[in-house]
C-alpha cells in the first residue's frame, strides 16, 4: 500500500563520490543510447545503477533471479521500474523480447513467488511525447 514511501526510505542518505560518478556515467550512457537509438548503450546504462537498484532490489522478492534470467535470455539490460516490483528490460527485437519476458515471468513466479498482473513487449518511442 505504501510501497513508494518504503522504497524511498531504503535509499542512502549520503553516497560516496565514487558511486555518484559511476551512477552519473550510467545515466549519461542511458540518455546517449536513447538519443542515438543505441539499444546496447540503453541496456548497459539501464543495468549500471550503483545507488537505487542495490538499495531496493533486496525488497523485491526474486528480483536478482529475474535480472539474471532476463540477461541470460538475451536482454541487453534490466532494472527495477519505479518503486518495484515492476521491472523493465531492454532487447533488440520483439522476438528476443518474448523470450526475455517469458524468462522474467518465470523467475518472478518461481523465485519471488509473485503473481504477474501485466507483462508486455513494447517498442521504444523514438519521437517523444506529443500533444493530443
Amino acid at each position: 500500500k505504501h510501497r513508494p514511501k518504503k522504497m524511498r526510505a531504503v535509499l542512502p542518505k549520503e553516497i560516496s563520490m565514487q558511486l555518484h560518478i559511476e551512477n552519473t556515467g550510467a545515466a549519461g550512457e542511458l540518455l546517449l543510447g536513447i538519443v542515438q537509438g543505441d539499444v546496447k548503450g540503453i541496456g548497459h546504462g539501464l543495468s549500471s545503477d550503483t545507488i537505487v537498484e542495490p538499495a531496493r532490489a533486496p525488497l523485491i522478492p526474486g528480483f536478482s533471479a529475474v535480472k539474471r534470467a532476463a540477461i541470460d535470455a538475451g536482454a541487453l539490460g534490466c532494472t527495477i521500474s519505479g518503486a518495484g516490483p515492476t521491472s523493465v528490460a531492454v532487447v533488440g527485437s520483439k522476438k528476443e523480447g518474448r523470450a526475455v519476458l517469458a524468462a522474467m515471468k518465470d523467475a518472478f513466479q518461481k523465485e519471488g513467488k509473485l503473481d504477474i498482473e501485466y507483462a508486455d513487449v513494447v517498442k521504444l518511442c523514438k519521437s517523444g511525447a506529443k500533444p493530443v
